[in-house]
């Protein structure tokens, strides 16, 4: 269906993103938004299923949200919103 987005299931919160983050993105030519925007609509990436479950649970009580987003490069891009939400870091597995 064009045009549709799924429901928002948390805010982000203030955003951090690391510098070598943002250059693999620029690099394989993602934009950032787009990746921010699945993370907050309950699409994690590459997470396993028991992981997404994981994220379900922590949504309900207002926890910690993590997603795993693979460039066409190899790298792989994290973003882990906080508990409480006040705050999402955008990073590069390589810095974790």
């Amino acid at each position: 269906m064009s045009g549709y987005t799924r429901p928002v299931k948390f805010p982000l919160g203030k955003i951090h993103v690391s510098i070598a983050a943002v250059e693999a993105l620029i690099r394989n030519g993602f934009e950032l938004i787009h990746l921010l925007v699945r993370h907050r609509e309950g699409d994690y990436g590459e997470m396993p299923y028991d992981d997404r479950q994981v994220n379900e649970n922590s949504i309900k009580q207002g926890g910690r949200v993590f997603s795993i987003y693979p460039l066409p490069d190899g790298t792989v891009i994290w973003i882990d919103t906080a508990a409480g939400w006040a705050e999402t870091s955008v990073f590069v597995r390589e810095e974790h």
